[in-house]
């Protein structure tokens, strides 16, 4: 197994891929079927160079397969009978993966691909035929299968490779991957040329929706006052929630968060998400004593005396977590291995918390509630990486907050438009305390919200 220690970072696209879209495999490449593309620019035009083969590499997806077009320098046919074009995938399942290309070995320097890939896809030119091959366990390959939809005519290869023949992938796993040219069994062009690509795999398996929540847009203001942080990657809409989705596939509990604004990934998260913090309050059992009236710390927000939430899912970057109230009202780790699916085309944030994590019983009778707040790698004490709230918007600060200590660092709730009281209702009305140990405070010390049932 030939894997790099240290893989390449990911390059941003010249354009990223803007949706789901179905070309057809043909060779011929019209720009109305390629206009939702994303695409890598290798050198063109004047920055052309004698030895470049690929002038650029265009990406995209449906829900059952990943197209590739490469757009070559001169006509493919010209290249010679013994070019052969490869495609190289990650594989999260995968029990091999390779670090160099076919050929890589005998090169010198070596073609590192950058990442660990576990599928290969061989175009011979010379016969217009491809191979879709796996990873063996001396670095090799091993032949699969033919792959049916590859065409090229003129400068224009496209291919089609469906998912399914990937193995294991699910909604939101993310698939590197790299094109390499070789002519005589040498390497001679690779792209991207700065990085593996990477798109993030669609809605693979259909959602039983139990609850749906079209929230107004411009409503990204908490109480009503609040204001972005002044940096740069707060772009706007970032917090504005448009659609809160809960519902169940054949084995999860899967919340999904839809947002006006980007969902974008500014510090690297492996999740790709890096701005957004995602709450998810479950109640089971319509008890109010039985759970825990206090969102999360640093939330300062809480539930009405008559509900109570049993399970907690935490969506962020970093410390993700699914948690269920002790027999002391405290929040504890389940250990539930949640999965977070970051969409960047459809801004959208997909959650999959396994359906043995929560109790038997029937989610369209429980109660939920979805919070937006800002992620903060440096929290203030006692408080769950939440963003604060200050007077004056700062650089890493939301603005807007009034003189109190307990004002509540929810940016966004999932609330229907039109529904009483309203969002800036429930966020504006509390006691207000100059009191600095939050943990001294109870639920009625702070902003209260409610739950909403299917």
């Amino acid at each position: 197994m030939s894997v790099p220690i240290i893989p390449k970072t990911s390059p941003p696209p010249a354009r990223e891929a803007r949706a789901l879209f179905t070309p057809t495999v043909d060779g011929v490449a019209e720009e109305k079927e390629w206009a939702d593309a994303g695409f890598y620019q290798e050198r063109g035009g004047a920055m052309a160079r004698a030895e470049d083969v690929v002038e650029a590499i265009y990406y995209g997806y449906d829900q059952k397969h990943l197209y590739l077009r490469l757009e070559g320098v001169r006509p493919w046919q010209e290249l010679g009978d013994d070019t052969e074009v490869f495609l190289y995938l990650s594989a999260p399942g995968a029990v091999w993966s390779n670090g160099l290309s076919r050929y890589g070995a005998g090169m010198e320097p070596p073609t590192a691909l950058g990442f660990g890939a576990g599928h290969e896809v061989m175009v011979a030119v010379g016969t217009g035929m491809a191979t879709l091959s796996m990873a063996a366990w001396d670095g090799g390959w091993d032949a699969l299968q033919p792959l049916e939809e590859i065409a090229f005519s003129g400068t224009t290869l496209e291919m089609a490779v469906p998912f399914n023949v990937l193995g294991g992938l699910s909604t939101g796993d993310r698939l590197a991957f790299v094109a390499v040219v070789s002519q005589q069994e040498r390497d001679i062009d690779v792209v991207p040329s700065a990085g593996p690509a990477q798109v993030v795999v669609p809605e693979l398996q259909p959602i039983a929706v139990l609850l749906t929540v079209e929230d107004p847009e411009g409503d990204d203001h908490g109480p009503g006052s609040y204001t972005y942080p002044t940096d740069g990657v707060f772009d706007p809409g970032c917090f504005d929630l448009r659609e809160f989705v809960v519902g169940t596939d054949e084995e999860n509990m899967v919340f999904v968060f839809t947002f006006v604004g980007p969902v974008n990934n500014p510090w690297g998260s492996g999740s790709g998400l890096a701005v957004q913090a995602l709450d998810v309050y479950v109640d089971v059992d319509h008890q109010p004593g039985s759970g825990s009236r206090l969102l999360l710390p640093g939330r300062n927000a809480a539930l009405p005396e008559d509900q109570a939430w049993d399970y907690a899912v935490w969506a962020e970057g970093w410390t993700p977590g699914v948690y269920r109230v002790d027999e002391a009202g405290q929040p504890k780790p389940v250990g539930a291995e949640m999965k977070i699916a970051v969409d960047p085309l459809a801004r959208k944030v997909t959650i999959r918390v396994p359906r043995n994590s929560f109790p038997e019983g029937d989610p369209a009778d429980w109660g939920y509630l979805g919070v937006v707040l800002g992620q903060e790698g440096f929290p203030a004490t006692g408080v769950w990486r939440v963003r604060n709230v200050k007077k004056q918007a700062a650089q890493w600060r939301f603005g807007g907050a009034p003189e109190d200590t307990n004002h509540t660092r929810i940016v966004d709730l999932a609330w229907p438009d039109g529904a009483t009281p309203t969002q800036e209702g429930m966020l504006s009305t509390y006691p207000p305390s100059q009191e600095t140990d939050m943990g001294s405070l109870g639920p009625d010390d702070f902003a209260q919200v409610g739950m909403l049932q299917p």
